[in-house]
């Protein structure tokens, strides 16, 4: 009976327990689900809810509307002057594993943060400081989250571009952010804090068995000073190649499958598919002639 149960736990077939709010920390009922929110009384990932504010620009983006560049570049300044802030902070009560921001706009996804750290002593830490203050002049709504693998809870159709859901949608859509400029941060919080570190390379000494005489090779890593993340931050050249480098993965991906299902024969597209922070018009473009093949094909097979 025991296995039964942990077989079903949080799954489609758990009838007790609502497996929207395991998976992602949060569900579109709310107090109305007619199965059991449990919030863990702690865990590593802790959620902000709704900390996040959109500006108009932001919500056209997560709508699907289209955007020019220059909003696509507001955006970003903004997001990243939030997340820098935020990081920054959040990485005073411990080590942090993982930072994503909704970019959904559901009500109950909207704004939406999530702060996993590495150990449950530094989600307390962090919890108990924060209780009852705000961040621009909005109380903090904080809640331990039973998420603890973004993996299961981030939608896969957002990540492989093909979400026609959009905001709407109920599985996580994280907003995007250069690569560099997170390592960047994540180089800062060891360089403040030397600690957390040490600890690591204390317990990767702990684990290692003293009978296995193989050596691995270590790459060694370069530290990025502040002005470097700085730069990756504030330098619209850096953003532009970020951009760039989106819309050209974009653009490979569309010209093989044009290739793969019609060769040299191209239908006019017909589609407006939804727009996302890596769309540029270009690629835009290329979105409309692949979704437009997309249902021709779909029309072939069913004929």
């Amino acid at each position: 009976m025991a296995g039964g149960l942990e077989r079903v736990y949080g799954t489609e077939e758990d009838k007790v327990n609502c497996s929207f709010y395991i998976k992602i920390g949060a569900c579109r009922y709310e107090n109305k689900c007619q199965r059991i929110h449990s919030i863990p009384p702690i865990s590593q990932t802790i959620l902000f809810k709704h900390m996040y504010q959109n500006s108009p620009m932001e919500v056209a983006i997560a709508s699907g509307n289209a955007v020019s560049q220059a909003g696509i570049e507001e955006a970003l300044e903004k997001f990243e002057n939030f997340y820098e802030d935020v990081f920054l902070k959040l990485a005073e009560f411990g080590e942090i594993e993982d930072l994503i921001v909704c970019e959904n706009i559901g009500d109950h996804l909207v704004g939406n943060v999530y702060v996993k750290y590495t150990s449950e002593l530094f989600a307390e830490s962090c919890f108990n400081a924060l209780q009852n203050l705000s961040y621009e002049n909005r109380p903090l709504q904080m809640e331990y989250s039973p998420v603890l693998d973004f993996s299961s809870a981030k939608c896969k159709q957002y990540i492989d571009g093909t979400c026609q859901r959009g905001g709407a949608c109920n599985y996580l859509h994280l907003k995007k952010i250069s690569t560099k400029f997170k390592k960047s941060l994540f180089n800062q919080m060891y360089e403040e804090h030397p600690e957390y570190r040490e600890k690591k390379e204390k317990e990767v000494n702990i684990e290692k068995s003293p009978k296995k005489h193989k050596k691995k090779e270590k790459k060694s890593k370069k530290k990025k000073s502040s002005s470097s993340r700085e730069s990756s931050r504030r330098n619209s050249i850096e953003r532009q190649k970020m951009i760039n480098d989106w819309n050209e993965t974009g653009i490979q991906n569309v010209s093989q499958a044009q290739k793969m299902m019609y060769g040299n024969n191209m239908p006019a597209p017909v589609y407006t598919p939804k727009v996302s922070m890596r769309t540029s018009p270009e690629l835009l473009q290329l979105q409309l002639q692949l979704a437009a093949l997309k249902e021709q094909l779909a029309a072939i097979k069913m004929s």
